[in-house]
């Protein structure tokens, strides 16, 4: 459509150029996708940060770094600012070739150059340490970005809550999430999801029971496996009461239990001296109704 876009009486531009150099990138990679901007500066059409970024990024995802750099340094020649997303983009090719000290410097190094780290920078850097499972490196990178009068967002906590459960930490990411409200960050569904998860795992149930009923009256809902793992682990407890509560919010929700799931729960109501009938008839529904 480009021939005849001056037949029609229409003007190309950067946005133009900037739709088909995204489908250049998916289709012919980041030599074809420059071919593009050649293409763009022949016709007059003066480029945006948004099209070296697309260009940034297409090259550090096939590992072609040395590119990206020139890319960076072809932006100030031809008068377009890089920003943080631009150097954020650079940050995570470095990372991804597992050269962090290189990312870590860019981060300082791009300030001399005019542009501020912004809480996208950061976050490529806690992803980075989160890889190596350096939790203190994220609390460190926290503290960094508030002061520089940063505010952290539910993403960057997320990150520093996995890294602590995939390290079977979760007292300490229970302990995260406590501060992100205090700071007065909102935990999302995944802060959230990532938290029980990790509970269940650490086999803390009744830390999992806890972050599980905060999510719920957060109005959010852990996925169908989260709570097949809890209302599990709390019967492998022997935790009755706990486990009928959860598959009661299953039920509410069409959600059916797995058959290692009912083996506790049955095993546990079993063994319960204190089980109700109330709450051995329930157990019966909903056995019959998967």
């Amino acid at each position: 459509m480009l021939p005849l876009a001056p037949k029609l009486g229409v003007r190309l531009n950067a946005v133009s150029y900037n739709i088909i150099l995204k489908g250049a990138c998916l289709r012919d990679g980041f030599m074809g996708a420059r071919g593009v901007l050649d293409e763009m500066l022949s016709r007059g059409v003066r480029p945006t940060v948004v099209t070296f970024n697309t260009l940034v990024g297409s090259a550090c995802r096939e590992g072609e770094l040395g590119a990206a750099e020139r890319l960076i340094d072809e932006m100030a020649r031809r008068g377009v600012a890089p920003n943080a997303a631009t150097y954020a983009l650079l940050m995570r090719g470095l990372c991804d070739a597992d050269r962090h000290a290189d990312a870590e410097k860019l981060m300082f190094d791009m300030e001399y150059r005019g542009c501020q780290a912004d809480v996208v920078n950061y976050g490529v850097l806690m992803s980075s340490r989160a890889r190596r499972g350096d939790a203190d490196g994220i609390r460190e990178l926290l503290s960094a970005m508030r002061k520089r009068k940063l505010k952290s967002d539910d993403a960057s906590y997320n990150i520093l809550i996995r890294c602590l459960c995939d390290a079977g930490r979760a007292d300490e990411a229970h302990r995260a999430l406590l501060e992100m409200q205090l700071r007065g960050t909102v935990p999302g569904a995944a802060t959230y999801r990532v938290l029980v998860d990790g509970c269940c795992r650490a086999r803390d149930f009744d830390l999992g029971l806890r972050v599980f009923n905060a999510m719920m009256a957060s109005g959010h809902c852990p996925q169908a496996r989260t709570f097949r793992h809890l209302a599990r682990g709390l019967g492998e407890d022997g935790k009755a009461e706990e486990a009928f509560f959860v598959l009661e919010q299953m039920a509410r929700r069409e959600m059916s239990l797995d058959a290692d799931g009912w083996q506790a729960v049955v095993t546990c109501v079993r063994s319960s001296c204190s089980t109700q009938a109330s709450e051995i008839k329930l157990v019966n529904e909903l056995v019959l109704s998967n």
